[in-house]
């Protein structure tokens, strides 16, 4: 039996190849160009009118939703994408910037925009003013009211030239400006430079002055007898040598009979890490409230032994209590 090959069997198998090779390409153009994504756009401002301060609505990134090829997506993703917008138009009060896909620049142009979110910028201005203000010295003390008196306090310059919004520099007629007293300096003149503390979107110049004070209060000095305390939970594991110490302070005199004040001198000491029956010196720590100077602490170490502790028998030395078993 003798076979024929069909003459048109090349011709059906090119067109088979034909027709994959164009559903392929539709998928790539057509179906792969509907993939979406979600990207971060920072704005950037620029063409702010002179005579005009921002107060409010300046935000620093939009949500763009994309469409287009998978491939261009995935580049643009890994972008960090900016956006430069003109407010050169904006005038005192309210003004509103929409954004669409026009306003988000040529680098959107191979996509389709979706989405924006938000859809406009609202953007608050006022008028840029200055005023001349004198400075207010505010007196603040680490001690309670009364330790301490100040004399002679002085600021250079007296006063300082605000610049921002009309609506905030219009409302301040004097800047307060706070002086942290140094309860340590008594006696001496204490001159300090000190940066000045605005509202918000309002600057000083200068940014910072000048302040010269004298606290005019008395210090004494006290001798003071502490208990030296073990900084550990297992205080009732060791024993300590000496276990109070006497130490020379230097305190403001209003403060030198208030016992409240005085009990907030602390001495502790950290256990190093030893093993029963073994010993070593330990560094003192000292806590002294404000204003308190140690003059002369009389060790600067003590000596830590730890406890041979039985378990078994209840806190009790381990050497007596095999001593007395001998016997």
């Amino acid at each position: 039996m003798t076979f024929f090959r069909h003459p048109q069997l090349p011709h059906l198998f090119s067109l088979v190849v034909a027709v994959l090779t164009a559903i392929c390409l539709w998928y790539v153009v057509s179906v792969r160009e509907r993939l979406e994504a979600q990207v971060e756009v920072s704005i950037d401002y620029f063409g702010i009118p002179p005579g005009l301060v921002v107060t409010d609505g300046l935000i620093s990134k939009v949500v763009v939703r994309l469409r287009g090829p998978e491939i261009l997506l995935r580049s643009v993703t890994q972008q960090r994408l900016v956006r430069a917008v003109n407010i050169a138009s904006i005038k005192k009060g309210v003004t509103v910037v929409p954004l669409s896909s026009d306003t988000m620049g040529p680098s959107f142009r191979a996509f389709e925009i979706v989405d924006i979110q938000p859809t406009r910028i609202v953007i608050n201005a006022d008028n840029l003013t200055e005023r001349s203000v004198p400075l207010r010295p505010i007196l603040n003390s680490p001690l309670r009211n009364g330790a301490l008196t100040v004399g002679n306090v002085s600021v250079t310059p007296a006063s300082v030239l605000l610049r921002g919004p009309e609506r905030v520099v219009s409302a301040i007629s004097s800047l307060p400006l706070t002086i942290m007293l140094d309860p340590q300096a008594t006696g001496d003149t204490v001159s300090k430079n000190i940066v000045l503390d605005t509202p918000s979107l309002v600057t000083a110049v200068p940014s910072s002055v000048q302040v010269r004070y004298t606290i005019t209060s008395g210090r004494t000095v006290l001798l003071r007898q502490c208990k030296v305390n073990l900084f550990t939970e297992n205080s009732q594991l060791y024993d300590i040598s000496p276990t109070v110490i006497t130490v020379l302070v230097e305190v403001p005199e209003a403060l030198s009979k208030n016992t409240s004040y005085l009990g907030q001198l602390d001495v502790n000491v950290v256990p190093p890490s030893i093993e029963p029956g073994q010993k070593a010196k330990a560094d003192l720590r000292f806590r002294l409230p404000a204003g308190m100077t140690l003059l002369n602490p009389p060790a600067e170490q003590v000596m830590i032994v730890r406890k041979n502790i039985n378990p078994m028998a209840g806190n009790v030395d381990a050497d007596e209590h095999s001593a007395g078993g001998g016997e």
